[in-house]
């Protein structure tokens, strides 16, 4: 009986998580319309509610959601530039508004729940575990973001800073 209290099912959920609770890497095969498909690999630091997305052209993209801010290091010319705001991804609703709760998945080995929200004219799917790990991303039909991997383990908070040696970039010059 205390299991079944202890633990958070899906069924339980009014509203998903929409990031991450716990440390975790993931890594993702992503399909942009008239581009050639890419590797991903997202970090999370949950307890700093900070990201790091490493493509495949050596550049990396930090999101610091609590300071609103965007690092982007370029680790072919070893610079770093500054944003501030952090812009919304295709995968984030607005604030506030209600998520659809739609089918179960499983995707790299997790169960997930489909959960949608009508954007603009498109409408986006997310499919997250309990624990808020996107596992999929779909705009209409079309899937966006899927994870092949997914790993739990403690994230270094070195790997979410600027690394030594990298100097600031000059805007319009990289």
């Amino acid at each position: 009986m205390l299991s079944l209290c202890a633990s958070v099912s899906f069924a339980d959920q009014a509203q998903p998580h929409v990031l991450p609770t716990r440390d975790v890497i993931i890594t993702y095969k992503v399909t942009r319309p008239h581009q050639p498909k890419i590797i991903q690999h997202a970090h999370w630091l949950a307890s700093e509610h900070l990201e790091r997305v490493d493509g495949p052209d050596k550049s990396s993209t930090i999101f610091d959601r609590d300071k609103q801010e965007i690092t982007v290091l370029n680790g072919a010319s070893r610079t770093f530039q500054k944003l501030d705001g952090v812009a919304r991804q295709p995968m984030d609703p607005a604030k506030g508004e209600p998520l659809r709760r739609a089918g179960d998945d499983k995707i790299a080995g997790l169960r997930c729940v489909d959960w949608s929200w009508a954007e603009d004219t498109e409408t986006h799917t997310v499919c997250l575990t309990a624990d808020g790990v996107l596992l999929r991303l779909k705009i209409d039909n079309d899937t966006i973001m899927e994870a092949l991997s997914v790993s739990y383990r403690r994230q270094d908070s070195k790997l979410f800073e600027v690394p030594p040696g990298y100097a600031p970039a000059l805007a319009g010059h990289e």
